[in-house]
């Protein structure tokens, strides 16, 4: 009987300390586990940060991509518009041109009259000084002939003179139309780099033409060259030269041609 009590007393001793072994492994594991928890929770805030911060950018890329969408449409309908003004101008321009060939061709004609009446008066007055002529009504009608190409000789000049000044004006017009002012200033406004573009805040209106170079600066530092290749009537849309890129070009940088 005390055997069996003895055997009885350790069974149960070695019941307790196996469920304190047990218990300390379940309150161990708990802790694991609750450590564990813990860290994906914060892995999972982590996450959706990260997750939200991904739909914000991906909202303003959004909004980037559809600016950009409207400033090209834009753009292209500045480009329509441009090419139509371009066309009335290339018209006009073409116009003059053909207005300054006439009246070159009628200076020359004008000159040619011009050298005719002065030979011929020249002839004449020749003619009074060579020939013995006593007639004095043919003297008379001499002197009326002389004194009227005199006044034709002076009408031809004042005609070639005025024919001088349209001619210059015409040509200066015509510069005026198919030049872009030496020493134009303006600005970047739209900067267009994955296709290569700016938009300038000057356009027909300040006599740009299509093919000009202008310089850009930044803080008075080079940037690059670009040349035009459409124009509006206040702003023009021009092509990047990479051959001059220093850096990329930004709105608010300077242009000059």
């Amino acid at each position: 009987m005390n055997k069996l009590g003895k055997i009885a007393s350790i069974v149960v001793i070695a019941a307790c300390i196996g469920s304190l072994v047990l218990t300390f492994m379940v309150a161990k594991m708990k802790t694991e586990h609750l450590a564990r928890i813990a860290d994906l929770d914060g892995q999972l805030t982590a996450t959706k940060a990260t997750l939200a911060k991904t739909e914000n950018t991906l909202k303003l890329t959004q909004a980037d991509l559809k600016k950009t969408k409207t400033d090209l449409d834009q753009a292209n309908v500045n480009l329509q518009a441009t090419q139509v003004a371009l066309n009335q101008k290339t018209q006009e321009a073409d116009g003059l041109k053909t207005q300054l060939a006439d009246t070159t061709q009628q200076l020359e004609k004008t000159k040619t009259d011009l050298a005719s009446v002065q030979d011929t008066l020249v002839k004449i007055q020749k003619g009074l000084a060579d020939a013995g002529i006593t007639d004095i009504n043919n003297i008379d009608k001499l002197r009326d002939k002389i004194i009227s190409l005199g006044e034709e000789n002076k009408i031809l000049g004042q005609q070639l003179t005025s024919i001088h000044t349209e001619n210059q004006q015409l040509q200066a017009k015509v510069e005026e139309l198919s030049t872009t002012p030496v020493g134009l200033r303006g600005h970047v406004s739209v900067v267009e780099g994955k296709w290569g573009f700016i938009v300038m805040d000057v356009g027909h209106d300040h006599r740009v033409q299509p093919n000009s170079e202008f310089l850009v600066y930044r803080d008075s530092k080079f940037i690059g060259k670009v040349q035009v290749v459409s124009v509006a009537a206040q702003d023009s849309i021009a092509q990047i030269l990479p051959d001059y890129l220093q850096r990329p070009p930004q709105p608010g940088d300077i242009v000059v041609h």
